[in-house]
């Protein structure tokens, strides 16, 4: 959980493992709609920071990734702003799209972050 945007290229360099042949990002951005100029998030970090940390232990271990990164920002986010951004590698690109959708997925459900509209 951070206030500060992230790089793209770090979270990449992040994931990088020459057992990997495929790698796979998610970027969450916040989107325009009706009546909507931002998104103020708020988060439980120290929850939510051990959720992440499992949520990647088990998407390593379900679906055979080499690494995984996941950053998620807090604050207020204007429209188009970069909110999270989920990396992984694998082997094997099967394995790298179907880990990093089940890990946005599980992020979505389990990790205690809310977000309100502004």
């Amino acid at each position: 959980m951070q206030e500060n945007p992230f790089s793209v290229d770090a979270v990449l360099r992040s994931v990088a493992n020459p057992e990997a042949g495929a790698v796979v990002v998610f970027i969450g951005t916040v989107r325009k709609e009706r009546g909507v100029k931002a998104l103020d998030y708020e988060a439980y970090d120290e929850m939510a920071v051990d959720w992440l940390k499992t949520l990647r232990d088990k998407a390593v271990e379900k679906f055979s990734l080499t690494k995984v990164s996941i950053v998620h920002r807090k604050g207020l986010l204007k429209l188009g702003e970069r909110v999270v951004i989920v990396a992984v590698s694998a082997p094997h690109r099967q394995e790298a799209f179907k880990g990093c959708e089940w890990l946005m997925n599980e992020i979505k459900k389990v990790i205690p972050i809310w977000k309100k509209e502004v």
